[in-house]
């Protein structure tokens, strides 16, 4: 005889224990929020980032005074260069340059028609070439202002010659004119006693042509007089003429002196500085690394890298390398997580840090891989939770940056809806 059972209220709260386990666990999945977070793998770099050492021109290797891992001070030399080539460069421009400085100022002496020169300081120095220079440019001046003077002269004396040749004549002019008068004066009366039967016409025609000779001398010394004045104003624009003509040369040669003295400056300049640099001098204080010459006499190549000098003071940050698909949901001023996995795990603190900089586009790295950079710096506590560890640049570290709360549920379903959008956009 069989007996029945009525199962149905198990049935019922196994439903019931059921719809209350899955609906609970909905409902929790997606009102819940779950911590999400970006991994992002990184490495612990200088903030002000490694200075790299480099040289211009390149060189040969006369000195080395550091090896890798020294420390040093900004504006310690590192590596001095030979310099012999440019300081025989140097010596040989810095006398041209002497030369032309001492030409330029007799040239502007004898512009300013002064009496002297006034040189430079440039040319006050006890160098023999500066001296040298000073010496033949004074005596040049001195030559030049010589001949120049007596050609001058010989003109002055020339006017005043003239001038004494006119004064004679016109003396000589004033003695006939007076005697002329006189003959006139006789001439009348003997008129008057020709006239009168006194005399003959003989004696009266002897004093007219007398008279009339006196009349054309002194107009031949008038004549000689406008020679005179005329040779004699000659004279003067000659004067003239040489200082002018003089000038336009000396303008000239100053103009030239001056141009050539400028480019011999700039190439002293020039060689001045390549000398200053043949020390090569720390940029930065730090540590030295990656020194790439360990032989005197060895050959720099102009523009390679020397050294590295990594920042002593500088801060360090975290360079981490986001994965395209993370980039979306990181932001600046996100928080994130870090550990450094190079200390044991057992006594290393989780500390915080905080997204600075978040490059505007990706960077493929040499492996191919896509990332974009993120800088994150640690925050206060978290460096003073560090104090007991060497954090030394290039250690590795595991960044799990905040990226906001989401449900169980949006997680869950965020595949599905992604691959439904998909599908949807394919067809």
């Amino acid at each position: 005889m069989s007996v029945y059972t009525n199962d149905m209220p198990t049935r019922m709260i196994g439903l019931i224990i059921v719809f209350l386990t899955f609906g609970v666990f909905g409902g929790w999945s997606m009102i819940a929020p779950i911590d999400s977070a970006a991994l992002a793998p990184g490495v612990l770099t200088v903030k002000g980032y490694k200075k790299t050492v480099q040289h211009l021109e390149g060189g040969i290797i006369q000195q080395l005074y550091v090896k890798d891992g020294d420390k040093v001070e900004a504006g310690a030399p590192l590596i001095l260069l030979d310099d012999t080539q440019l300081q025989a460069e140097h010596q040989i421009l810095k006398g041209q340059l002497f030369v032309l400085l001492a030409q330029e100022s007799r040239l502007l002496a004898e512009r300013d028609e002064l009496e002297s020169i006034t040189f430079p300081d440039e040319l006050l120095s006890d160098d023999k070439r500066a001296t040298e220079a000073k010496e033949q440019e004074a005596e040049q001046f001195l030559v030049r202002k010589i001949s120049r003077d007596g050609e001058v002269e010989v003109l002055q004396q020339r006017i005043v010659q003239l001038n004494s040749q006119s004064e004679g004549l016109n003396a000589l002019i004033a003695s006939k004119k007076a005697l002329i008068a006189s003959y006139d004066e006789e001439i009348s009366d003997n008129i008057d006693l020709l006239s009168q039967g006194f005399v003959d016409k003989k004696r009266l025609r002897d004093l007219q042509r007398l008279r009339e000779g006196l009349a054309g001398e002194v107009a031949e010394h008038k004549a000689a007089i406008a020679g005179i004045t005329i040779q004699s104003g000659e004279a003067k624009l000659k004067i003239l003429q040489q200082k002018k003509d003089f000038r336009a040369e000396v303008v000239e040669q100053l103009s030239q002196a001056q141009a050539k003295a400028f480019d011999v400056q700039e190439r002293v300049s020039a060689i001045t500085d390549r000398i200053k640099r043949s020390t090569i001098m720390a940029p930065v204080s730090g540590v030295v690394l990656g020194l790439g010459f360990h032989t005197l006499g060895g050959v720099i190549a102009p523009g390679n890298k020397i050294l590295e000098i990594v920042p002593e003071k500088n801060d360090l940050i975290i360079e981490a390398k986001v994965a395209p698909a993370d980039i979306d949901r990181v932001t600046l001023g996100l928080d994130a997580d870090v550990r450094f996995s190079v200390f044991k795990s057992s006594i290393t603190p989780v500390v915080q840090g905080r997204v600075t900089t978040l490059s505007a586009d990706r960077i493929v790295g040499e492996d191919g891989a896509p990332y974009y950079l993120a800088h994150l710096e640690l925050t206060d506590s978290s460096s003073d939770a560090l104090k007991g560890f060497q954090l030394l640049p290039g250690m590795p570290a595991e960044v799990l940056i905040n990226t906001g709360d989401r449900t169980l549920f949006e997680y869950l379903v965020q595949p599905a809806t992604d691959a439904f959008a998909r599908s949807m956009l394919e067809d």
